[in-house]
């Protein structure tokens, strides 16, 4: 657990340095807006947008969506280690029943799967190439996020702690993706 902790603190640690020097700045025709109305434009729901403050803060003074998209990432990154290390360790556990192990392993697959998408969506966004495959690999990665929710549902049930986890990383992968369409022309 220390590790993760760590790696909480140095994600959030660098997020905070992102987001105070502007972060990736300079892409043509990237929005500008504040964190609030980055939150605003890209939650559905008012617990939507606390978590996104949670993740962005609530600068009123306007920066490149690209920092915000960065922010976001790197905080969801951070958070799919904890999960991908809970799951792994239910899955290990002699007590877990078969159908919760075999979950696990599968979500963990699905976690490596959703990190890489966001990774390859940084590389590209960082070269301010923002093309629709950007929009198509976050929502990969939402995609099986959600699908580990469901395996953990059939396998646990409704108030097993890792898919409660789970669930929360899925609506933080739909932030993403939300605040990652800002900056996507809609071409496809």
């Amino acid at each position: 657990m220390e590790k993760a902790t760590f790696i909480s603190v140095l994600s959030l640690a660098l997020t905070a340095a992102l987001l105070a020097t502007g972060g990736v700045d300079g892409c043509d025709g990237a929005p500008r807006m504040s964190a609030v109305d980055a939150c605003k434009q890209a939650s559905t729901a008012n617990v939507m947008r606390q978590l996104c403050a949670a993740m962005l803060g609530t600068s009123p003074e306007p920066k490149e969506v690209t920092g915000y998209v960065f922010a976001a990432m790197d905080s969801n990154i951070a958070q799919f280690l904890i999960s991908y290390e809970a799951a792994d360790k239910v899955r290990q556990d002699p007590a877990s029943p078969e159908q919760l192990s075999a979950a696990c392993e599968t979500c963990m697959g699905k976690y490596d799967l959703a990190k890489m998408k966001m990774v390859y969506s940084g590389d590209r966004l960082r070269s301010c190439d923002m093309s629709p495959v950007t929009r198509e690999d976050l929502l990969t990665a939402v995609v099986g996020i959600d699908d580990c929710a469901t395996l953990l549902l059939n396998a646990a049930g409704v108030l097993s702690p890792l898919r409660r986890m789970v669930l929360l990383d899925r609506d933080r992968a739909v932030l993403l993706l939300q605040l990652a369409i800002l900056l996507l022309p809609n071409k496809s």
